[in-house]
């Protein structure tokens, strides 16, 4: 089963990690900033531009942690281009068709049920099934940056409700491992009467918002080595077999 242990501890071990997460902190705190500060026209135009980027690299990093190789985060422009292109050319046809599918269905089906929140509980449903699929076609893209995987439909819509229900599991873990890492230093600034809009927080808090694109990575990585039906072998080298969980071990053992 998919371990938030191992992803949290390969996030801060893997080789230079504490530099690259520092680096890519940096527009993630400007942009903070200037939320703070009301510079919205600033957060509009970067905002996109920084979330673009960090998908990039959880794109990237999920295919660098099933391939085994020794880092998540990269520094590799012309790899997160690589990354970021194919991975539009999957996720972007999928919003869009399971964006209509789901708009028609929340807005011209009802259920005959007179009760007040049975609409919003419908488009809940609705939505989470729509989205694990686009999710599942994601990570089923991400494993080896293989477009037409991302859009072997069977496949994916086998495999759509374990890798919801792993994702679920997954929101709670990380939001635990966020207090962990949040926590103590929140308690410091409270202590200290420093506002969490100091400078300081917000740049500890830009790290950990970048660390946990790696976390998410690792996890991902996981969840589509073990959930994403099909024969995982059928794309490995025949000579160097990949065990994801194995190979996670042997990371953080510094084989």
């Amino acid at each position: 089963m998919a371990s938030i242990v191992d992803a949290f501890n390969e996030a801060f071990n893997e080789d230079l990690s504490f530099l690259k997460i520092a680096v890519y902190s940096i527009p993630v705190y400007f942009c903070a900033r200037w939320f703070l500060v009301g510079k919205m026209d600033l957060v509009y135009f970067w905002g996109p531009v920084v979330g673009i980027l960090l998908f990039a690299l959880l794109t990237q990093g999920i295919n660098n942690v099933r391939m085994n190789k020794k880092e998540i985060l990269t520094f590799n422009v012309l790899k997160l281009g690589n990354a970021l292109v194919r991975a539009c050319l999957v996720i972007i046809p999928y919003a869009i068709v399971l964006g209509y599918i789901g708009y028609m269905i929340t807005t011209f089906v009802h259920i005959p049920i007179e009760l007040d929140h049975v609409p919003l509980i419908f488009a809940i449903i609705v939505w989470s099934i729509l989205g694990s699929i686009l999710l599942t076609a994601y990570l089923s893209f991400a494993k080896y940056l293989k477009i037409w995987q991302g859009y072997n439909v069977p496949v994916i819509i086998e495999s759509c409700v374990d890798v919801f229900i792993s994702f679920l599991f997954f929101i709670p873990q990380l939001l635990a491992a966020n207090v962990i890492l949040v926590g103590p230093v929140a308690y410091i600034f409270r202590y200290f009467n420093l506002p969490f809009t100091h400078w300081g927080f917000v740049l500890y808090s830009s790290m950990i918002f970048v660390a946990n694109i790696s976390i998410l990575a690792n996890y991902f990585a996981q969840t589509a080595y073990e959930n994403v039906k099909g024969n995982n072998e059928e794309y490995d080298d025949n000579h160097n077999k990949i065990d994801v969980i194995n190979d996670s071990a042997e990371r953080l053992n510094g084989k």
